[in-house]
């Protein structure tokens, strides 16, 4: 069994929470939040190409009976792979690790306020 070394509970992601990659080009990467926490998100994405591990901005937003959206929020890649199934013509599902970094303290108790509106209460260690 694996330790877990991450300094923050993760927790699910529930329907509705979306993450926003901005790219030079005006071109979004728009993706599914598949768990996130105060030190950063875990995002399920369709595209064509991986992330450029240079990008260091990503936007959330959610919507359910409320609506939140966070702002050039500092981040970094920490992984990024290709987890299709199988051939879906040229996209592929794909899944990132965002760790977030400079979260203003404003910026801190709007995450708080996503996670709380956004997440599943169960740690994702519990539901593995």
């Amino acid at each position: 069994m694996v330790e877990e070394r991450r300094k923050h509970k993760r927790l699910k992601g529930k329907e509705g929470a979306f993450a926003v990659f901005p790219r030079d080009d005006e071109l979004l990467v728009l993706g599914n939040i598949i768990d996130i926490s105060m030190g950063g998100v875990c995002v399920r994405y369709l595209s064509t190409e991986k992330l450029n591990p240079d990008c260091r901005r990503i936007k959330l937003f959610g919507s359910n009976d409320i609506f939140i959206h966070l702002d050039q929020m500092d981040c970094n890649i920490v992984h990024d792979k290709d987890v299709s199934p199988g051939a879906l013509d040229q996209l592929d599902a794909r899944m990132c690790g965002v760790r977030f970094y400079n979260m203003s303290s404003r910026q801190a108790d709007m995450l708080r306020e996503f996670i709380h509106h956004f997440s599943l209460k169960e740690n994702i260690n519990q539901l593995a």
